[in-house]
């Protein structure tokens, strides 16, 4: 049996954050070892759904974020990170990644959002920040160790390659002008992916094949999807998309304060809001 349906970016970011929480690396972290969750709004989802809580403001629980028609940072002021580190399933507010990764289990399981992701299984993380943030603090012992990393990426943000998408940056310096922040991006090979289609895979046992993209009216970022597989399983996975997915609130920007930002390269860098253009205000 085969069904169709369409996906918004933040429906993609529940039934993806549904999905990664059951798989069984998650559950023996959880049981056994650590979990790391980075920041980011797709993080949000995880850590809401690890947590019950259903009040986390996803654009908060972010630093680097697209919003707002450009690449941004969120506001300092605004920031309210969840817990990042759960040892044997509670959560450690004290506990730094390192601390956790120095503290070692073979079983410890790390997840990462990304930016981009491609057809050739490989991830792409945008670094517009001085230290590269959590991927490069935590990537050293998970390569060294053969960690488990897992990345939740939406289709949304599919690339025709994440290798030639970071050869064209380059880094914040080789930029001249930019409408936004600027950066460098991290490509990762050895993580395992969670898209939409893996999502369906662990949840349903469903094949599934993103046939279009985008729309308007709401569509914007949308993924449309055909998923085949057994008549129960279908039918199911039909009824918790219906029941659990759809609906999902699209989640509100968290754009930086453009008078304090340290992107110089920026066309609107240290303009008050007063100068900045209407549109930078829509949410």
């Amino acid at each position: 049996m085969k069904t169709l349906f369409t996906l918004t970016p933040a429906e993609s970011k529940r039934l993806i954050a549904k999905a990664v929480v059951q798989m069984e690396e998650v559950r023996e972290a959880l049981s056994e070892a650590y979990l790391l969750v980075g920041d980011g709004a797709s993080m949000g989802y995880i850590s809401e759904e690890l947590t019950g809580d259903g009040h986390i403001p996803f654009a908060c629980n972010t630093m680097g974020l697209s919003t707002n028609r450009v690449l941004c940072v969120s506001n300092p002021a605004t920031r309210e990170f969840y817990p990042g580190v759960y040892r044997k399933g509670e959560p450690v507010a004290d506990m730094t990644y390192m601390e956790a990764l120095t503290d070692y289990h073979p079983k410890t399981v790390v997840i990462k959002g990304a930016n981009a992701v491609d057809t050739d299984g490989m991830v792409g993380v945008f670094i517009g920040g001085f230290t590269g943030g959590m991927v490069t603090e935590v990537l050293g012992p998970v390569i060294s160790k053969g960690l488990t990393m897992i990345t939740p990426v939406g289709l949304e943000k599919l690339v025709p390659s994440v290798r030639e998408a970071a050869k064209a940056l380059g880094g914040g310096d080789t930029i001249d002008i930019s409408i936004g922040t600027n950066g460098g991006m991290i490509c990762l090979s050895h993580t395992k992916i969670v898209t939409e289609i893996q999502a369906l895979k662990i949840l349903f046992d469903l094949d599934a094949h993103m046939v279009c993209g985008g729309g308007i009216g709401g569509n914007e970022g949308a993924v449309t999807l055909v998923a085949e597989g057994e008549e129960t399983n279908v039918k199911e996975a039909v009824d918790f998309i219906v029941s659990k997915i759809k609906g999902e609130p699209r989640v509100k920007g968290n754009k930086g304060l453009c008078e304090d930002c340290r992107y110089t390269g920026c066309v609107y860098n240290r303009m008050t809001k007063d100068e900045l253009p209407d549109w930078m205000d829509e949410e």
